[in-house]
């Protein structure tokens, strides 16, 4: 019976493992960029952006300094806010993720940021 269980075991790491990679596999063609629904400033890479299965858009690494960070400690809730550093727009918040390369999500709304030939 032990044999059975320790199969069905590895055979579920291998499962969650190879979902994990999926994950992390870019949605869309390395040289396309988000940008800045408001000011089209570029913040994110394409090649960065995944499926964290939250409905937002999420994305693993911004581009160089173009995304603020904001601490914020309103509602009873401590969390980091994410800001365009051009314009000063409310991109979403960052999370800390073990999944991602970088150990942090960014949860952006989706009408904050445009593939950059949109915006």
């Amino acid at each position: 019976m032990s044999c059975f269980v320790n199969r069905m075991q590895r055979k579920r790491e291998r499962k969650t493992r190879n979902e994990q990679q999926e994950m992390l596999t870019p949605a869309a063609p390395a040289q396309e960029t988000y940008a800045c629904t408001n000011c089209g400033n570029e913040l994110f890479s394409a090649a960065a952006k995944f499926d964290s299965g939250t409905g937002f858009p999420s994305f693993w690494q911004h581009i160089d300094d173009h995304v603020k960070q904001q601490f914020l400690d309103t509602y009873g809730r401590e969390r980091i806010q994410l800001l365009c550093s051009s314009c000063g727009q409310h991109l979403g918040h960052l999370f800390p993720n073990k999944k991602t390369p970088t150990g942090v999500r960014y949860c952006i709304n989706k009408e904050a940021i445009a593939i950059s030939e949109e915006v």
